[in-house]
């Protein structure tokens, strides 16, 4: 008999609120879109990349009822009007209201092509169909491309159910023993609740019931029942490849107050599919495809143009960016540690590809960097956009391991796609420092991270922003010496001049300065040195001067002094080296911090020093 069976609360009587991992998301439809297409993409077959359709239709009068009837909405409804009485289930109680009220209700279908299927047995052992359809945390993508890895992304399926309610129809790539596709299953997830003075943990599956009264079980349903079942709830396969179909009863979006036309879903959902997986539909021949309501998203879209046009042009010999529509490709290196199973401990590289944008962009991720792994599903657009002043626009893409060369992997790719798989958390959605590193790689993954961000902002300023004129930056880069050009001279001229033992600190307000200044050569005359501070922003160009309060010098024979024309130091013929201390005006900026200066030297030898 097909009815819905669902699990009696433990002995312990412990009760649940709910799934939690519906807490670990973002509940949108962005987030939506990534973890349904990303699961797919993780179970293409072979080389061939899957395609996901996406598919409403609306319910009403007897199309309702016919479907109502096929879910057994009889046994269904009593579990979901007691568990919209409980804390947890609010959402299913106001939906059931409005469903009673408009008698409309809305269903989605997903249904991937070219994919493995919900293989596996019932009950035993690691399965898509049990990570997928029975057991919760649970996670069967154990190879290294894979998308996810926390068994979490699933519960967006019944976050966007607004009876918390999924319909499973699958044709599988391999069979067990003596049954024929299609397989089919549904599942439920409430809070707990009580129905008829029982108590009930919360899951329950629509299939057929096996065991005894008191100890039941749903299991799948195979083959012609299947199908007929299958096309009573708007389940049927188009076609015959592999692949699973997904229905979500009741769809709802958690995160708006007034549902969008069925036209506006069918635009979202094309519109972030694009967004995310615009490189795993470049990648392969044909790559990833994305259809819904028959239209398919097209990587062209100017949403991801610009990025597209970068990873096509990826092979570009160039070696800087001088017009609209140049691309540049680096090479980002990454040290990563040993895993602690002793493998790992390797310098890999990501691939960094920067496409300069028009000064007049309006896209709406200028300044932003892709990045992605080997399932080409983009895990942030990442703003470096306010790098630095004056950085001119652009777009890029990083790239890495087995997505750097795709198709053409290294060892060391396959090393790197670990490692960055394992810096994501369960969204998906950052390289960050996670727990799964921390159990499967020895201390220095965060150095890495950390690392390879820094390189990545480093390339992008080399290509990007005005070079700064000679100098040193500080505080720490203060330290060093460093040659500066004489007024008037060009930069290909020998430096006349030079700073030593050149320290500077800030104490949140003015910075305080020290060094020592003198002529490179041997002189015989006067000369004087005028010193002037200069502001850096955060790539490094040259923003405003910054005053200087007082400048002193220790020096006998030698003179220092501001006045009207910039701070002095002024020494006798006898004098090689003169040092000095000086302080600044009190900085004033937005965010209250200077974090770089530059420490300036214009010097002037006397005629008959020359």
């Amino acid at each position: 008999m097909v009815e819905w069976v669902f699990d009696v609360l433990p002995p312990s009587g412990a009760r649940r609120g709910g799934d939690p991992a519906e807490h670990a998301f973002a509940r949108s439809l962005d987030t939506f879109v990534r973890e349904v297409v990303q699961n797919a993409n993780d179970q293409r077959i072979g080389d061939r990349a899957p395609e996901v359709h996406f598919d409403f239709e609306e319910l009403v009068g007897e199309s309702l009822k016919e479907f109502q009837a096929q879910l057994s909405w009889p046994s269904l409804l009593p579990h979901l009007k007691a568990a919209g009485d409980t804390q947890g289930g609010r959402a299913v109680g106001r939906f059931l209201a409005d469903l009673d009220r408009t008698g409309r209700l809305l269903i989605l279908r997903i249904e991937d092509r070219h994919t493995v299927g919900l293989t596996g047995d019932e009950s035993k052992g690691d399965s898509h169909f049990r990570a997928l359809c029975k057991d919760t945390l649970y996670s069967l993508k154990r190879h290294t491309g894979a998308g996810g890895s926390y068994g979490l992304g699933k519960s967006v399926l019944w976050s966007f159910s607004g009876v918390s309610t999924v319909l499973f129809n699958s044709v599988l790539h391999e069979l067990p023993k003596g049954k024929k596709s299609p397989r089919l299953i549904g599942r439920t997830e409430l809070p707990s609740h009580e129905v008829a003075g029982e108590g009930f943990g919360g899951s329950g599956w629509f299939g057929h019931a096996v065991g005894t009264e008191h100890s039941r079980r749903a299991e799948s349903i195979w083959s012609l029942e299947a199908s007929i079942e299958a096309r009573g709830l708007r389940l049927t396969r188009e076609e015959l490849s592999k692949g699973t179909s997904i229905l979500l009863v009741g769809f709802r979006d958690p995160t708006v107050e007034d549902e969008p036309s069925v036209s506006t879903l069918h635009e979202r959902i094309r519109a972030a599919g694009v967004q995310w997986f615009w490189p795993a539909m470049e990648i392969g021949s044909p790559g990833l495809r994305i259809r819904t309501d028959g239209t398919p998203a097209n990587p062209e879209s100017e949403v991801v143009r610009p990025f597209v046009d970068a990873w096509r042009g990826r092979d570009s010999s160039r070696v800087t960016l001088e017009q609209t529509g140049d691309v540049v490709t680096r090479s980002i290196s990454i040290e990563l540690p040993p895993q602690r199973d002793g493998t790992g401990g390797i310098r890999g590289e990501l691939k960094l590809i920067v496409r300069l944008a028009s000064e007049t962009s309006k896209h709406a991720w200028t300044g932003h960097v892709a990045m992605f792994r080997q399932p080409g599903m983009v895990v942030k657009y990442w703003d470096r956009s306010a790098l630095a002043q004056g950085m001119r626009p652009f777009h890029a893409i990083l790239a890495g391991g087995a997505a750097r060369d795709p198709g053409k992997a290294t060892p060391a790719d396959e090393i790197v796609e670990s490692f960055l798989r394992d810096a994501e958390p369960p969204g998906h959605d950052e390289w960050i420092a996670t727990p799964a590193l921390k159990e499967r790689w020895k201390p220095g993954y965060a150095k890495a991270l950390a690392q390879l961000k820094d390189r990545v902002a480093h390339e992008l300023r080399e290509l990007l922003t005005p070079k700064p004129s000679h100098g040193a930056r500080g505080p720490e880069r203060l330290a060093k010496r460093f040659p500066l050009g004489r007024r008037g001279t060009s930069e290909a001229e020998p430096s006349v001049f030079g700073f030593s033992d050149v320290d500077a600190s800030f104490d949140g307000e003015r910075w305080s300065f020290s060094g020592t200044v003198g002529p490179l050569r041997r002189t015989h005359g006067n000369w004087e040195a005028k010193v002037t501070l200069i502001e850096l922003g955060d790539g490094g160009g040259r923003l405003d001067p910054i005053a200087i309060a007082e400048l002193a010098t220790d020096t006998e024979g030698a003179r220092a002094s501001v006045g009207d024309g910039g701070a002095r130091v002024q020494a006798d013929a006898t004098l090689d080296r003169v040092s000095f201390r000086g302080t600044s005006d009190a900085v004033t900026r937005a965010n209250g911090v200077v974090a770089e200066i530059v420490l300036e030297v214009a010097g002037r030898l006397t005629p008959e020093a020359k």
